[in-house]
């Protein structure tokens, strides 16, 4: 098999394949009525990718050695290595979101998501720390999670297609920054949105999983009837999706090596923000499946003029190196 082909199927594909499969039962009846529950399994599942990428590409000792010595383990100690305690911790940590906020009313279940994404800005912020950190930018961090986890909630119904944008965004953001890792690890998280999301949309007998739920106002634990295909964006999916998407952003800017601005990670952090740009349109169509498409279609195009506009600057800029090595030339420089 070819070497780049083989390595591609064990950091992106296996692992955003194995993820996607855990995932499934979720999206089955029974567990399909219990919207909570679903997004508890999805947002263990899509963590578990960055984990078990990250695994792939390094050791299970680049985890291991973040929170305890390993007996003739010389490897150095790399700062970013924390994104794959950072994924491991979130595993368990979304299902626990999921089991609090189960057969809780909606406005309690709603501030159980707040505690626990303050939880993780504080935390995030106080453990996770890249090379050039300084009080400040700790502090800067904390909030950015905090702002990504609450920015996910506006993707709605399109909280998997749009996190197979953000995190395919960040992959190709890593890869024109340097960080080749950093790039495959984003890619099986994108992977594996997309394919969880293609398994929601088609799956058989899930769309119709909550015409058996019993559904109230006063109850977040039923699917929605009004969207009965659709996957929530309310509790542990997108405290997962959030803190990971922040973190990456993060490491991105401190490893950078080839000028990705911090303003263009930021701003790929927040694409879910652009859920809203077709607000109207969304609401005024019935049908689940185009209400998902009109939240997720502003994160696309953003997210492709987000993409373009790098790449466009660093054309020009190898352009102006070129020229100029070209002028040194000529005149004997």
């Amino acid at each position: 098999m070819n070497e780049a082909l083989e390595y591609v199927l064990g950091v992106v594909v296996i692992p955003a394949a194995v993820s996607a499969a855990i995932a499934l039962p979720f999206l089955l009846r029974p567990l399909r009525r219990h919207a909570t529950l679903v997004e508890a399994g999805l947002g263990a599942a899509m963590a578990l990718a960055f984990l078990l990428s990250f695994v792939s590409e390094l050791d299970w000792r680049a985890v291991a050695r973040q929170v305890a010595t390993i007996e003739g383990d010389d490897a150095p100690f790399e700062r970013w290595h924390r994104l794959g305690l950072v994924a491991a911790a979130l595993v368990p940590a979304a299902i626990l979101v999921g089991l609090r906020r189960w057969r809780r009313p909606v406005p309690l279940g709603m501030m159980l998501t707040i505690e626990a994404a303050i939880v993780a800005a504080v935390a995030t912020a106080v453990f996770v720390q890249f090379p050039g950190s300084t009080t400040l930018v700790q502090i800067g961090q904390g909030v950015l999670v905090f702002a990504s986890i609450l920015a996910w909630t506006l993707a709605g119904p399109a909280v998997l297609w749009s996190a197979w944008t953000v995190f395919g965004t960040l992959a190709a953001l890593a890869g024109l920054g340097g960080f080749a890792s950093l790039a495959v690890m984003c890619g099986a998280m994108s992977v594996c949105a997309f394919a969880v999301a293609c398994v929601a949309a088609v799956v058989p007998g899930a769309a119709r999983a909550s015409s058996d739920a019993v559904s109230t106002p006063a109850s977040s634990d039923a699917v929605p009837t009004a969207a009965p295909d659709a996957i929530g964006a309310r509790g542990a999916l997108i405290v997962v999706l959030g803190t990971m998407s922040a973190l990456i952003a993060r490491c991105g800017m401190a490893y950078d090596t080839l000028g990705v601005s911090p303003a263009v990670w930021t701003a790929a952090v927040l694409l879910p923000l652009a859920g809203i740009a077709f607000s109207r349109r969304f609401r005024a169509t019935p049908r689940p499946a185009m209400r998902t498409f009109w939240c997720w279609i502003g994160t696309a195009l953003l997210a492709l003029a987000l993409l373009g506009t790098v790449a466009l600057s660093q054309g020009g800029a190898k352009s102006d190196e070129g020229g100029g090595d070209d002028m040194m030339d000529m005149y004997g420089g």
